[in-house]
């Protein structure tokens, strides 16, 4: 490890398990102080001691990203214990699946409150804040799914494209401050998500449809994470970094 985070403030979002918990894993690993923003506080706790038997600091937060006062709850507990933010990653995500003429309106809403309106709080919460300090990053996890579409989940591909519109536009908010804002697009990833609309073996399957011949793991995104967050990715903002082995060449 190299440091590369140390003194800064990083909030992850769901950072309980899968993705998010890498991120939180490996931005530890360098220095920086994680806020574990999770809606399982059970699992954000484990997470937390995680970190803290690295002896890193860790604060885990029990957050709904798409109620606005859980997240100004939470944002107001990581100020108040670490004093400044410096990161903030939108990974906090849900994937049901239905078709479009079976979805139910309430299920549409859902999954657009979390994936999407969930990082526009999140945002919002923090941006005074880079603002004031002149400096900050905002990394949102969107998917292949934006590009590409996703049967039986067009909220989820809906959430996942809106998020890139949001970030790009985020970016040119936060230049003039010094921030920079933008997106990861992992392709099928080994994790839990995948697993509740696809067997065990659909999932390895997908191997075949990535030219470096397997699936992702969650470690394959932290160091994309890691770039965008520290000083090396201090001329990247509104940018798209698509994590998934070649399976889409955008």
């Amino acid at each position: 490890m190299t440091d590369r985070l140390r003194g800064k403030v990083a909030i992850v979002t769901g950072a309980g398990q899968g993705i998010g918990r890498a991120i939180a894993l490996g931005f530890a690993g360098e220095g920086a102080a994680v806020v574990i923003a999770e809606l399982n506080y059970e699992r954000g706790l484990e997470v937390e001691r995680e970190i803290r038997e690295t002896d890193e600091e860790a604060l885990a937060v029990e957050t709904d990203v798409s109620n606005e006062t859980s997240v100004e709850r939470m944002v107001s507990s990581a100020l108040e214990r670490f004093g400044h933010l410096d990161i903030l990653v939108n990974n906090a995500g849900i994937y049901p699946t239905s078709t479009v003429e079976e979805m139910a309106e309430e299920e549409w809403d859902q999954v657009i409150g979390t994936n999407l309106v969930g990082s526009f709080l999140c945002s919002r919460a923090v941006v005074p804040h880079l603002i004031a300090q002149r400096s900050g990053r905002i990394i949102s996890v969107s998917s292949g799914r934006a590009l590409e579409g996703a049967r039986d989940a067009a909220h989820y591909a809906a959430s996942k494209a809106g998020l890139i519109g949001f970030i790009k536009s985020l970016a040119l908010e936060l230049a003039p401050y010094g921030g920079t804002a933008n997106a990861l697009l992992p392709g099928v990833t080994d994790t839990a998500q995948p697993r509740g609309h696809m067997t065990e073996e659909e999932l390895f399957a997908r191997a075949s449809d990535v030219p470096l011949g397997r699936i992702g793991q969650t470690e394959d995104m932290v160091g994309p994470a890691l770039f965008l967050a520290s000083h090396a990715g201090r001329f990247v903002t509104g940018q798209t970094v698509l994590v998934n082995g070649g399976a889409i060449r955008w």
